[in-house]
């Protein structure tokens, strides 16, 4: 499901969780994993996340394993994926993401964790559209990808109406940093990691800190996991999970 291996000074992890790459608590698990022994070894000086999934970079949590646990479980996998995202931001070494492919609900939030990203200009696509689920991406979320967007109105369209942007659209929004052929995207992606890896390593951790300060708040981090406790509690998360696990459009009427 999770590999990894080293390119020089760059930490390669993939995962393969074929057809659509999802994000299930064992996934995210490992991948938590992965940051964190990346993290620790002085050897490893960038981190390029990647999949092994064509035309997919992840399409989000598992849904079919979510409304399979009790009612009370189900913030499980919010709650690790936003760790996962957290962590990210916290690693004190360059993250590269190379999407080639769809990145879209839990696939976008790990891929707003990196520092850079690389999109598929033909499969490549950006979605944070919770609100289809009868969810909210959260304010910590919400806030990172205001940051990230040069156009509020982007924004907006994505987390209120759930747009999803083509890479095209990603790249004019700022939300990706560069486009490349789906084939090319890994290379291009670890060649720029590569580049990065070379950075005076304390500095880059310190400027990076700093730049992520406001994105790593406890004040954001508690606040986002109450409301989202509380909404996906409630009946409107459980049938746009439903509505998702069947294929079907969602019913909000009472």
């Amino acid at each position: 499901m999770i590999a990894a291996r080293d390119e020089g000074g760059v930490r390669v992890v993939t995962l393969t969780r074929p057809p659509g790459n999802t994000l299930s608590l064992e996934a995210l698990a490992g991948l938590r994993s992965e940051v964190a022994r990346a993290s620790a070894d002085g050897k490893v000086r960038a981190l390029v996340l990647a999949s092994g999934v064509p035309k997919y970079f992840s399409s989000g949590l598992d849904i079919q394993q979510i409304m399979s646990l009790p009612d009370a479980r189900h913030p499980e996998a919010f709650t690790a994926l936003l760790t996962l995202y957290r962590e990210l931001l916290a690693c004190p070494k360059p993250v590269v993401g190379a999407l080639s492919g769809a990145a879209i609900l839990g696939g976008w939030i790990i891929a707003m964790g990196c520092d850079w990203r690389v999109m598929a200009e033909e499969s490549g696509k950006a979605a944070l559209s919770e609100i289809r689920l009868g969810l909210s991406p959260s304010p910590a979320l919400v806030t990172r990808l205001s940051a990230l967007s040069n156009d509020p109105r982007v924004v907006k369209e994505m987390v209120l109406r759930g747009k999803t942007l083509r890479a095209p659209e990603a790249l004019a929004a700022g939300l990706v940093d560069e486009l490349a052929p789906e084939a090319q995207v890994f290379e291009r992606a670890l060649a720029l990691a590569k580049k990065l890896s070379k950075s005076a390593p304390a500095a880059f951790a310190a400027l990076k800190k700093g730049l992520n300060h406001e994105f790593l708040s406890e004040e954001l981090w508690s606040r986002s996991l109450s409301e989202f406790n509380i909404l996906i509690a409630g009946p409107e998360a459980k049938e746009g999970m439903a509505a998702m696990r069947d294929k079907r459009r969602p019913r909000w009427e009472e």
